[in-house]
């Protein structure tokens, strides 16, 4: 499943896409092994223009599952557009709840 995950927020279009992330070379943790798990990939944007591209911060701390990845993700996404550092919603967009 590779599919996009769209959510509007005050203006704005929250994309996320949530991946496997293998270990390959990543580092073990203290039992020396190194896990598998899922990280979410998120882009913000309005009218058609990309505001911001990122993964959550800690990369390295990768979810179980998808549905937490996306989760995350979603939440700290919408904790970000809520505080509007890009300038805020267009005029008629109303305030969210």
């Amino acid at each position: 499943m590779n599919s996009v995950r769209i959510e509007t927020r005050n203006g704005y279009e929250i994309r996320l896409r949530t991946l496997l992330v293998c270990h390959g070379g990543g580092a073990p943790d203290m039992a020396g092994r190194a896990e598998d798990g899922y990280a979410a990939f998120v882009q913000i944007g309005r009218d058609g223009e990309t505001v911001v591209d990122w993964t959550l911060p800690r990369p390295r701390q990768r979810r179980p599952s998808r549905d937490e990845a996306e989760a995350d993700a979603l939440a700290y996404a919408v904790r970000l557009v809520d505080h509007r550092p890009f300038g805020g919603p267009p005029s008629d967009v109303p305030e969210a709840a």
